[in-house]
């Protein structure tokens, strides 16, 4: 197994590695680089571990943006395989992370709209975007029925209520029907299980209530607002004309 740092930063000046900026691969400058590997073994030296870091400042040759790369492997993660000789091969699995991280691929394009109707909402769901994109899943579910809280105070409901009664507001209103009322029941209940019950959703489990919370939230402040500005530019019906009775 080889055990030494990626060696196209160490000894090329030029890489493929994927741009936070262009957020696909891309052929990169190397500005820097520095590999540190790690040793641990216990006090009788039964157990050990091996590992290592490196470190990298690039310079993307497509937008120009630097950025830095964390590219670490140990001994505890290998990918095995046999090879034509039948012998058996192994290789670290590496872990890369870059900094500054790419923007949210996951975000609605029409996030920014909500910020316009209500800040405080939006910043909301930028978190809940943040928690899912580093798969802080508990805080997503969380952040999720946090949401929804400030979504239904700026829809008009009462924020004092509960949860139960400010979804039955908001079906009585005529903002969403039995089957979203069930929807969003869901949403809550995971959000106070993930807080209060020690709940650990998975990643399908986070995809399915975003996607119920993202049709909710485009419905009720980005569809709805745009059907209604359309109204001014509707022609109003026309007067029926009194028709003059026989004498």
């Amino acid at each position: 197994m080889n055990n030494e740092g990626p060696k196209s930063n160490t000894k090329e000046k030029l890489v493929k590695e994927r741009c936070p900026n262009c957020d696909g691969e891309r052929l990169c400058d190397v500005r820097g680089y520095v590999y540190v590997p790690w040793h641990w073994e216990d006090k009788n030296k039964c157990h050990s571990m091996s590992g290592g870091v490196g470190h990298s400042l690039l310079q993307c040759k497509g937008c120009e943006a630097v950025f830095y790369l964390r590219d670490s492997w140990s001994d505890e993660d290998l990918n095995h395989w046999y090879d034509q000789n039948g012998d058996l091969q192994a290789e670290a699995v590496r872990t890369k992370v870059t900094y500054p991280k790419p923007d949210s691929t996951t975000k609605p394009v029409w996030l920014d709209a909500i910020g316009k109707i209500d800040p405080q909402l939006r910043d909301i769901l930028d978190e809940t975007y943040v928690a899912r994109d580093n798969e802080a899943l508990i805080l997503t579910a969380v952040g999720l029925r946090t949401a929804l809280d400030r979504g239904t105070e700026v829809l008009g409901i009462d924020p004092a209520q509960t949860f139960g009664e400010k979804l039955a507001d908001l079906q009585d209103r005529g903002w969403i029907g039995a089957a979203e009322h069930d929807i969003l029941e869901v949403i809550t209940d995971a959000g106070n299980a993930a807080a209060h019950r020690c709940w650990a959703p998975d990643a399908k489990e986070i995809a399915q209530l975003l996607y119920a919370m993202e049709v909710f939230l485009q419905r009720a402040f980005i569809l709805g607002h745009k059907a209604l500005s359309i109204k001014g530019s509707i022609p109003p019906k026309p007067k029926r004309q009194q028709t003059k009775k026989a004498t």
